[in-house]
């Protein structure tokens, strides 16, 4: 999407152009096709705009499924556990990008499989959880790279997979430094 203007390494999301991403809501208008719909959604998450953004994430899926499509209605509905993310609401997040990549996983939907690890890796992420957000990273990358999938998606899963093991590493280190150690019952001391 031109849109997008990067990758946002704090928030392990795509940085967008806001005046762009007006401007493209506008060209939508009411448009009521899936595709249309879906990226409504996703440019008022992008902005912001997150109440709408969940209405209209909400209408994607309810559209896919009636689509009869059901690779398009877990697509949909990983974009709602997005929309949900970015409004805070984590834990359902996590249950519904958990389902999805199930769901992927046994139907070989590899591109939707590496999207919804990516994506629950920084559901991982957002709630301090390194560890987990890293292994999501590691296995969308190797899907990526095996099923040679856009080189954009999997450059997103490698910057997301850098930074997680950063702060796993980082904590880690935090975490050894503020271990008490034993102290000499003679000499005291460390």
């Amino acid at each position: 999407m031109s849109e997008s203007i990067g990758y946002d390494q704090t928030a392990l999301r795509n940085a967008v152009d806001v005046a762009a991403a007006a401007r493209r809501l506008r060209e939508l208008g009411r448009e009521r096709s899936l595709a249309a719909v879906s990226e409504r959604a996703w440019l008022l998450e992008s902005i912001g705009r997150l109440d709408e953004a969940l209405a209209a994430a909400s209408e994607a899926v309810t559209l896919a499924r009636a689509s009869g499509s059901r690779d398009r209605a877990a697509e949909a509905r990983l974009l709602r556990a997005s929309v949900v993310q970015t409004r805070g609401d984590l834990s359902t997040a996590l249950r519904e990008c958990t389902a999805i990549i199930a769901e992927a996983r046994s139907n070989d939907w590899v591109e939707l499989w590496a999207h919804a690890l990516q994506q629950r890796g920084t559901v991982h992420f957002a709630l301090g959880r390194w560890q987990e957000a890293c292994v999501d990273f590691t296995v969308a990358v190797e899907l990526c790279r095996e099923a040679d999938l856009p080189p954009e998606q999997l450059e997103a899963a490698e910057i997301a997979l850098l930074v997680a093991t950063d702060r796993a590493q980082t904590e880690a280190i935090r975490a050894e430094q503020d271990v008490p150690r034993a102290s000499h019952p003679i000499w005291g001391g460390r």
